[in-house]
């Protein structure tokens, strides 16, 4: 039996020391869901060729890729790859800590490339004003989300947790994505209040890029909806394939694209007509 003042010592050398500040341990570093990433990247991947396309035709004048015209690029080539974009942005959302802050950057964003494409068409004189884009969709989508947690805690504190966010998402996904040929069909007097909604006759300059909330913000809800359901843990549906190096190899470059989604899409088109004009400078094309 150890002696009373060397128990006494072992206790004071394992007891913390009070001057000294204790250094917290460290947070496991969360592991993103690939498929996601990969998903987002591939469609942001399609968005540019598409838009390189675009360029090359109305832009540069070339008589290439007219095919951009035709209702089958239009509803069953290009609609698709949005639909996944904003479907994984909606499942992304459940992931996030704090929507409203990233919400808020999203607007901020937003109105500070409404803000520049408005100058360019002013300095320019062509009409490539953005009213309503992807960027203010998943700004508006976002903001609605935090709310959404917002509401769902003050209930979770008076009657507990319920799925009442669940259903709230799915019926009104599901009534945005139906709204949109009533709405397109309905006989409104125009107005600049009506843009974001889907009713552009209510600005009277060219768009260069446009997309409502009806229907699209649907699609974002849905995938929150999924992400609710299916991403309850915050990682991936699929372990096996994220634990497999020749898939996390494979799909790199995709995913580095979709963890970089908004720099991608905010860049890309300046750089693209960027080089497409230097090209034309130099007789190229």
């Amino acid at each position: 039996m150890r002696p009373p003042e060397e128990t006494g010592a072992a206790l004071a050398s394992a007891a913390p020391d009070p001057h000294v500040a204790a250094v917290p341990a460290a947070a496991p570093k969360r592991v993103r869901a690939f498929e996601l990433d990969f998903l987002r990247g591939f469609a942001v991947v399609m968005m540019m060729l598409h838009h390189l396309a675009y360029d090359l035709r109305y832009e540069m004048g070339l008589p290439v890729f007219a095919f951009q015209e035709k209702l089958w690029f239009i509803d069953w080539v290009r609609a698709p790859f949005v639909m996944i974009f904003l479907g994984v942005s909606g499942i992304c959302g459940t992931f996030t800590r704090s929507n409203a802050k990233r919400g808020a950057r999203l607007l901020g964003v937003a109105l500070l490339f409404s803000a520049a494409m408005a100058a360019f068409s002013l300095a320019t004189g062509q009409q490539a004003y953005i009213v309503f884009n992807v960027l203010h969709l998943l700004a508006a989508g976002t903001l609605l989300y935090a709310l959404l947690e917002v509401v769902e805690r003050s209930v979770a504190k008076r009657e507990g947790p319920t799925a009442g966010g669940d259903a709230f998402l799915l019926v009104l996904g599901s009534f945005l994505l139906w709204a949109g040929e009533p709405l397109l069909r309905a006989e409104v007097a125009p107005s600049l209040w009506l843009v974001p909604i889907g009713r552009p006759e209510g600005f009277p300059y060219g768009m260069s890029d446009y997309m409502p909330l009806i229907p699209w913000l649907g699609f974002f809800l849905i995938g929150a909806v999924i992400g609710r359901l299916a991403y309850r843990m915050r990682a991936s549906a699929f372990p096996r394939l994220q634990a497999n190096p020749g898939v996390q190899a494979g799909t790199a470059p995709l995913r580095f694209v979709g963890r970089h989604a908004l720099a991608f899409y905010i860049f890309h088109q300046p750089v693209l007509l960027g080089l497409l004009f230097a090209l034309r400078a130099l007789r190229w094309i």
